[in-house]
């Protein structure tokens, strides 16, 4: 709630301390004492404060796994790299029908914040002759945080070259 806060540069006041219901309950004020307020672009598609109400009171759309579902989709995943990892081969596979890996992806492709689902459809549409690409979605937060991971990665790989001639002396 605080991100919503800040990203969409609403005028409440809040503190790291405040509860979620303190934080509720200042939103709640926000909406009796503006009637009609605009927000800057942002990644919520969120225009006019009906938009907010209407995204607040909708179920979560970052919904926490439990640690049984998120099981089930690592276990999938590492069953697609296996596949993977063996040539693209059935035969070596728990798998019968390429349709049966395909119908695999998409259920785990909609938990793209997960490491091993983006390198199970990594190598899906890494594999030579494959027809169906598939994209996994990655939340905006984590997208975020993999982008600063990358430049903080390229920034310690920086490689000078010096060329031309040096006299190396030893004493």
């Amino acid at each position: 709630m605080i991100d919503i806060c800040s990203e969409l540069s609403l005028p409440i006041v809040y503190s790291k301390d405040d509860t979620k219901h303190d934080i509720q309950t200042k939103i709640y004020g926000f909406f009796k004492k503006w009637m009609q307020y605009s927000f800057p672009t942002n990644h919520y598609n969120l225009e006019v404060l009906m938009d907010l109400r209407l995204y607040l009171t909708s179920e979560n759309p970052n919904k926490r796994l439990t640690s049984k579902e998120k099981d089930k989709i690592i276990f999938l995943s590492k069953k697609i790299l296996h596949y993977a990892n063996n040539d693209y081969n059935l035969k070596y596979s728990d798998y019968d029908t390429e349709q049966e890996i395909i119908d695999d992806l998409y259920y785990i492709a909609k938990y793209g914040d997960i490491l091993s689902v983006r390198k199970a459809v990594e190598s899906w549409n890494k594999q030579h002759g494959n027809k169906t690409k598939i994209t996994p979605y990655i939340s905006h937060k984590k997208k975020e945080e993999l982008e600063k991971k990358r430049k903080y990665k390229m920034k310690d790989q920086q490689l000078k070259i010096h060329s031309g001639s040096f006299v190396v002396s030893f004493s």
